[in-house]
């Protein structure tokens, strides 16, 4: 019956789900942020910002890796209820040891006195941590909820903006902003732990082992702080060699492309539980038959993206940043071509080498990435500073993707994989004219870029319906049956 209930779940459908919770949470800092920034001032919002930096090194330690571990290996079991109730008490145990040890070593680093003015806040920021250890999200991806965590987040995330108009008046109130930020992970996990019950049997009695799964969750754990190290290295290294303004220019940069790099990173973990089920259970052609979709349908959302970032990263730094920024907009440009590199590291790192146990090989992969991030930084930001460090950023990804390629290689035909590249470059590589058409008759900045998205998104999808494209047809046959139906 699991089984059964398993394989009805439509991978599409996940994607939507998964999609909107991921866009909300991108959304949801955009609508709250300009409210907080003006009643709390620059001083209110640096204070809970600095807090919120400090507490997110004891969440990376709490976090360990367990939750990617969790969902490949709970995956695999998920059917037979005796050993998923046994592997989910295990993984929570270990979580809750992490999250001691970090609340431990916390409570010593309040002691510095550079923190007297911020151990209240620290201590509130500092409930995520055990929010997110109890949430168990990883259960409910296990067991792919999507629905459930999509409505759960958004429910939470619309009561937090009730309350931040409601509680968040005065400058005095920085306090309440730092809670209400914790607030929707703090409900999301009341609801976790009591909804978890239809999963799991929390009193079953089991004999439970603990260190066969330590070694596979540090080197995830390493794989997560070499990443996180090589994503922020080039803004640390910009801010010592050229100082706050190259800085504030890079974010601007690095913030137009990080929406959409999020947003399409969704696909690898949304499809992440149900390949590592199939290969646990041995279904190697449903594995690679969701390889080859999810991969197609990656490329056939970041090739578009990528290039028309390129063409208007110009105008939305413009439009969202102001003209001090416009220095970084060919630095976006560069960045740009990072979202498409990304996204496939992502599906290579965690759709083939992650479910096929090689977390070593993804360590040493991105390892390599943050060896060579911090060796080109040093050579490209004091000769050509912005630049530097958004071509640095974009090798580095392309040496993590060859690594990745020689591992995955050894799974996979990895170049089966790109069979519609070309197809996607091709159906969009046109967008390059048509802002150029545009800028020779419209003059409004605003009207250019809508003109631009509209002109190039509705002629991309025109010319896959053309080329009748697998995938837009599936999904625009399933579109009428469901419409058809509604109409009888």
């Amino acid at each position: 019956m699991e089984t059964k209930n398993m394989r009805q779940k439509s991978i599409t459908l996940n994607m939507i789900a998964n999609g909107i919770k991921t866009l909300m949470s991108v959304l949801f800092p955009l609508i709250t942020f300009p409210y907080a920034s003006r009643v709390l001032g620059s001083a209110g919002i640096g204070k809970v910002s600095y807090a919120s930096s400090i507490v997110s090194y004891f969440s990376l330690l709490a976090s360990l890796g367990i939750s990617t571990y969790a969902i490949r290996e709970g995956a695999r079991i998920r059917d037979d209820k005796e050993k998923f109730n046994k592997f989910s008490r295990e993984i929570l145990n270990i979580n809750l040891c992490t999250t001691l040890v970090s609340y431990s070593l916390l409570l010593i680093f309040l002691k510095l006195p550079i923190l007297n003015g911020y151990k209240t806040l620290l201590v509130i920021s500092s409930a995520g941590i055990v929010f997110t250890t109890i949430g168990m999200e990883w259960l409910f991806i296990i067991k792919e909820e999507y629905a459930y965590i999509t409505k759960r987040a958004v429910l939470f995330q619309f009561v937090s903006l009730i309350l931040l108009f409601m509680l968040v008046k005065s400058k005095s109130d920085y306090y309440w902003y730092a809670a209400l930020t914790v607030i929707s992970s703090g409900g999301s996990a009341i609801l976790n732990l009591w909804h978890s019950r239809k999963f799991v049997n929390w009193r079953e009695n089991h004999v439970l082992e603990y260190k066969k799964h330590l070694k596979p969750i540090f080197l995830i754990f390493g794989t997560s702080l070499a990443s996180s190290i090589y994503m922020t290295m080039d803004t640390t290294m910009l801010g010592a060699m050229r100082g706050d303004s190259a800085v504030g220019i890079y974010t601007a940069a690095v913030k137009i492309n990080s929406v959409v790099s999020t947003l399409i990173g969704t696909i690898s973990s949304t499809v992440l539980p149900r390949i590592s089920y199939y290969i646990g259970n041995g279904l190697k052609e449903e594995y690679e038959k969701l390889m080859k979709y999810s991969m197609d349908i990656l490329l056939m959302i970041s090739v578009p993206a990528a290039i028309g970032m390129i063409c208007t990263s110009d105008i939305l730094i413009l439009l969202f940043s102001g003209k001090e920024f416009l220095a970084g907009s060919f630095a976006a440009k560069i960045l740009s071509a990072k979202v498409v590199v990304g996204a496939v590291n992502r599906v290579l790192a965690y759709q083939v080498c992650t479910p096929y146990k090689k977390d070593k090989e993804v360590l040493i992969s991105t390892s390599c990435g943050a060896g060579f991030n911090l060796i080109a930084n040093a050579v490209l930001i004091p000769t050509v500073g912005v630049t530097g460090a958004s071509t640095a950023t974009l090798f580095s990804e392309l040496v993590v993707f060859v690594m990745l390629t020689k591992y995955a290689g050894k799974i996979i035909k990895t170049r089966a994989l790109y069979t519609r590249l070309p197809i996607y470059v091709g159906a969009s590589i046109w967008f390059f004219a048509a802002r150029w058409g545009i800028n020779l008759l419209v003059q409004s900045q605003v009207i250019r870029l809508i003109g631009t998205m509209a002109l190039c998104m509705g002629g991309y999808f025109v010319i896959l319906l053309v080329i009748k494209d697998p995938y837009l047809d599936m999904y625009k046959n399933k579109f009428l049956n469901i419409l058809k139906r509604k109409l009888r």
